[in-house]
């Protein structure tokens, strides 16, 4: 260097002494006038960029303004994402400084100073020659005097808490008194004993209690660790009754005074609640299992030597063949239901359990039928598989269970160790965006929206999503992976880490995000977003528009530091761009229902109506698979389908009558539907119920046969994932007419020909 004095980018003096200049005084006077150092800061991100341009040899006459400048650079790939939205955060406070003459926030000032220091490294790294060791961050330390305001000093601690003041130097700080802190933990502890039991408040100042409680919705938590022998406080809170529960109550209320042996199988699959639901029983319902011997992972066996079956046949021989008669045992089993279709038919060495299989059997749990919960003598079933986590309603799918979850959570409750913990903190003086998120989420249609994507991936991808897989993915659309001082965040640092964009934008962290990334408004196509892409795109005023589509107060302040599409370049643009499609995607309805997908909302209906038995829109259902069968196959004229595939010189067809058949469905009331299958069961025959064939559709190929019948031709990859479909066409093809008469077809020449017998035995061909 050519000073032996350091200061704030100091290392930048020998390759731009002007950015160093600019950035030392900018550090300078940012306690004693902010607004100066706003400009200083803007001054320095053009003299990087006017060395940038000199350095690459850029000769652009017309590209004059810091905005071209950032723009032209990020265009041609001299700048990449997080740096050129470092350059537009302080040109976006650079012109507010310039202009505003009232405009004068140190807190601004503290902002610019972290972004100033990212591009100070980039540019340190690109240009130049020596690549010394580059300096950590160091927050910007107040001026020795002693007449510093306190309420500039509170202000500092407030920004950075007590990891920036360990940074800050003793002596200039020793004057603050201790309230100028967060509110301590103890004494508010002694004002609000009320509360003391949901919410711990032991925490050391500046720690903030929200994110402590919605850490615990984590996997990686304690909470997280089912149990069946303990039920902690928070799970008590957590705790939201299911249909399963209510009938396994309803089963252990009848069976109280009975004398015999009773097994109640708990069937599902790893974390689907069985855990949970037994700890429940033992702290709320202690009279109801104290006489039952409970397994809940009976897998686990109780010797080392022995195997899984092994284990069950110790569990279970008292319900075995030979002693069930005299047995007075009560047992619930919690089982995989794998590893209950291994256990029956298994041949056993010491014991038989014929009439258990005959009882599974009965209760049709691996069969195509909906099993909830059934009962027979000395045995009752419970299956997790279908007690779905959300319900069927003619105007869609909703979830109690998810709902009630989130309500949990967000509820402005004095019960509620969350929201006790957003007002603590907001005591406090902390302010993140953890805070911001949560906020959002208390939005009730932001909730409502959150809940029906969820739904849509249990739909599309047939996710079991449990309450603990729900509660983390909460927690991970509410908690970003910096938490810092909303206050010392750029606008677009802001905007990165909202709910939104958690929400679309986190795939990587688990199945459920990674589902949803799929599902994101922006990949969506629609003349309602190609519209709002216009009017971000042509309308000066973004304020008027913000209004008209954000329904959100929250969200509103993310949007109002931009004015417009000139404020911002490409990077910058496009981040504005796909968190406002969104927000609004999460907080106004209407322009919800318009871009949704119809064909997702359509199959939910159907599965509805083949679950009430609505004959009229059934057999409109199976007029839409009709059609989708013979457009699969291809078919030269109606009633006839093709046999062969593409050729050029001719193909053959037979007539094919499909006679669907409904004798297969079990309707259910209507109203809510809480227990079914999510496909729908299709059958058809050849006049003959004994005959029948049947189709599962579920919501994939649904969406691909509704493509089909739009005109889509499908390739090799669509018959692969559609097999099951391939060949129940082939089994539906033997119920056509070829042994009696085929039809000819010469594409070229677009000529039908017939052949079949005549009365007499011979073939007789006819041109049609």
């Amino acid at each position: 260097m050519s000073s032996q004095e350091v200061f704030f980018l100091s290392f930048l003096e020998d390759i731009n002494p002007v950015a160093a200049q600019n950035a030392k005084k900018m550090q300078e006077l940012i306690y004693e006038d902010p607004s100066s150092s706003i400009v200083k800061a803007r001054l320095f991100a053009e003299a990087i960029l006017s060395e940038v341009f000199k350095q690459e040899k850029i000769q652009e006459p017309y590209v004059n303004s810091l905005y071209e400048k950032i723009l032209y650079l990020t265009r041609e790939g001299y700048i990449e994402r997080d740096i050129q939205r470092s350059f537009d955060t302080i040109r976006l406070s650079g012109n507010k400084a310039a202009h505003d003459g009232q405009f004068n926030d140190i807190t601004e000032a503290f902002k610019l100073h972290r972004e100033m220091y990212k591009i100070g490294v980039w540019f340190y790294e690109v240009y130049s020659l020596e690549q010394l060791k580059v300096p950590l961050y160091e927050n910007p330390k107040p001026p020795q005097q002693e007449n510093i305001e306190d309420i500039v000093k509170k202000q500092i601690m407030s920004l950075f808490g007590p990891e920036g003041l360990k940074m800050a130097q003793k002596e200039e700080l020793s004057g603050v008194e201790e309230p100028l802190l967060v509110n301590d933990p103890v004494s508010s502890q002694e004002e609000d004993n009320s509360t003391s039991s949901i919410l711990n408040k032991d925490l050391e100042p500046g720690q903030s209690y929200l994110v402590r409680e919605l850490k615990r919705l984590k996997d990686s938590s304690q909470e997280a660790i089912e149990n069946a022998n303990h039920f902690s406080i928070f799970k008590d809170y957590m705790h939201v009754d299911r249909n399963i529960q209510l009938d396994l109550e309803n089963i252990l209320e009848r069976n109280e005074s009975r004398e015999t042996g009773n097994l109640i199988l708990l069937c599902g699959s790893v974390g689907d609640g069985k855990s949970h639901l037994l700890a429940y029983l033992k702290e709320k319902k202690p009279d109801l299992i104290k006489d039952y011997t409970i397994f809940n992972d009976a897998t686990e066996s109780f010797s080392p030597n022995k195997d899984a079956m092994e284990t069950l046949e110790e569990a279970l021989n008292s319900f075995s063949d030979q002693k069930i008669e005299h047995s007075t045992q009560k047992v619930i089993l919690a089982i995989n239901m794998g590893v209950l279709h291994n256990f029956i038919n298994t041949k056993h060495k010491e014991y038989s359990y014929e009439t258990l299989r005959e009882f599974v059997d009965n209760s049709e749990l691996f069969s195509q039928n909906v099993t909830t919960y059934f009962s027979n003598e000395n045995f009752d079933l419970l299956s997790f598989g279908d007690y779905h986590s959300y319900e069927l309603t003619e105007k869609g799918p909703n979830s109690t269970f998810y709902s009630s979850l989130i309500r949990k959570i967000c509820d402005s409750s004095d019960e509620n160790p969350f929201y006790l913990a957003l007002e603590e903190d907001k005591k406090n003086g902390l302010h993140n965006m953890v805070h911001k998120n949560y906020e959002f989420l208390q939005n009730k249609f932001v909730q409502e929206q959150i809940v029906q994507l969820v739904i849509q991936t249990i739909v599309r991808k047939k996710l079991v999503i449990s309450a603990r897989a729900f509660l983390n993915f909460i927690a991970d659309i509410l908690i970003p992976d910096n938490i810092q001082n909303i206050e010392l965040m750029s606008e677009f640092d802001v905007l990165e880490f909202s709910l939104p964009n958690l929400l679309f934008n986190r795939k990587e962290r688990s199945i459920i995000l990674q589902s949803l990334s799929q599902l994101d408004p922006i990949h969506r196509r629609s003349v309602f977003i190609d519209q709002l892409v216009v009017e971000l795109n042509t309308l000066n005023d973004w304020d008027t528009l913000i209004e008209n589509y954000v329904y959100a107060e929250t969200s509103k302040g993310w949007f109002k530091p931009f004015i417009s599409k000139d404020n911002l370049t490409d990077y910058s643009f496009n981040l504005f761009f796909e968190t406002f499609i969104r927000v609004t995607f999460l907080t106004n309805e209407k322009f919800a229902a318009n871009i949704a997908d119809q064909s997702y909302s359509k199959f939910l209906r159907s599965l509805y109506y083949f679950n009430v038995g609505d004959m009229r829109k059934i057999k409109g259902f199976y007029g839409e698979i009709e059609t989708a069968i013979f457009k699969w196959k291809g078919s030269p004229m109606k009633g006839y389908i093709y046999l062969d595939k593409p050729s050029e010189k001719y193909r053959l067809a037979q007539k094919l009558e499909l006679n669907p058949s409904i004798s297969h469905l079990k309707p259910n009331k209507g109203g809510v539907i809480e227990s079914f299958k999510s496909f729908i069961t299709l059958a058809y025959n050849d006049n003959d119920e004994k005959n029948n064939i049947f189709l599962d559709i579920d919501f994939p190929l649904y969406q691909l046969l509704t493509k089909v019948q739009d005109g889509y031709c499908p390739n090799k990859k669509n018959e692969e994932d559609a097999i099951k479909f391939v060949e129940f066409i082939e089994k539906l093809m033997a119920f056509g007419m070829k042994k009696k008469e085929m039809l000819v077809h010469f594409p070229q020449d677009n000529k039908f020909y017939t052949i079949k017998r005549d009365t007499f035995g011979s073939f007789v061909f006819e041109r049609e």
